[in-house]
């Protein structure tokens, strides 16, 4: 494990990702693919994929050549010979329990380091491979309404459930969209309004809004004032739940993927949440 770690902490530009898997992980065989194709489409922006193998020793190192040579896993491959969790474990990452897949992306240059346990996305790869690549602040988005309080306490509920959005807080009920795009969808339920602007086969759900600037096939510009937030469900504060979906899954959110927005020239626009524009 000395010699990957040694692998990625070179003083560079380069962006590093590990990849620890083996043969019989099912979700390590099913992400790897992405990972492969999206570091190629990457390849003119320095990154580098290495594949470290936790395969058993019979394994090494025949039937781990075979087996990438047969998926066509053209990058560096490694296997790892030692067995002690305890030990090789907090060398990547003191949150590593040791399960598989695992990935660790580091940019020594821009500071970048995120470790992750799981299965990942190929949008949410390429979304950490761009912060890397730029710095983690360059890639965040600007939160959807000014001065707000961003609610992402835990990202499993008590059913373990994933939590998709990030709730959103304010004495300023303005609305701002997060990214540019045509509006596809404007919709009311119950007592709120749901938005949705698509843009490079990204979906962005704007959830309990009271009232809406924009309608269906608008142009939106980033940072564009789309609506009024409706009052949460104690009547105390204008909120939104934001969300953004490939149309087939939804991207996991957190508080840490925003920037505080604060418009001084804006002050409270609240309204009733009963408005019955």
């Amino acid at each position: 494990m000395r010699d990957v770690v040694k692998s990625y902490s070179g003083k560079n530009d380069t962006t590093y990702v590990v990849n620890f898997w083996a043969t019989f992980c099912k979700p390590c065989i099913e992400e790897i693919p992405d990972f492969l194709r999206i570091v190629e489409k990457y390849k003119s922006k320095k990154v580098k994929l290495l594949l470290v193998s936790l395969d058993l020793p019979a394994f090494y190192p025949a039937k781990i050549a075979t087996f990438a040579k047969k998926n066509n896993y053209n990058t560096h491959i490694a296997w790892l010979n030692e067995t002690d969790a305890d030990v090789f474990c907090p060398m990547v990452d003191a949150k590593w329990s040791g399960a598989i897949p695992a990935t660790i992306i580091v940019n020594n240059k821009t500071g970048y380091k995120k470790f992750t346990e799981d299965q990942i996305s190929a949008a949410d790869f390429e979304k950490y491979l761009n912060e890397a690549i730029s710095g983690s602040d360059m890639n965040k988005f600007i939160a959807p309404m000014n001065d707000a309080v961003a609610i992402y306490d835990n990202p499993e509920d008590t059913a373990h459930v994933k939590r998709e959005y990030v709730t959103f807080k304010s004495n300023d009920s303005s609305v701002y969209s997060i990214a540019g795009g045509r509006v596809s969808t404007v919709v009311k339920i119950d007592h709120m309004k749901v938005v949705i602007i698509e843009k490079d086969k990204l979906f962005y759900t704007y959830s309990n809004l009271g009232s809406t600037l924009i309608k269906k096939g608008d142009e939106v510009k980033p940072n564009q004032l789309i609506g009024y937030a409706a009052l949460d469900l104690d009547k105390l504060k204008p909120t939104v739940e934001l969300y953004i979906s490939t149309g087939e899954e939804y991207r996991v959110l957190t508080k840490d993927d925003f920037i505080k927005r604060s418009d001084k020239r804006l002050t409270d626009h609240s309204i009733d949440s009963n408005d019955p524009q």
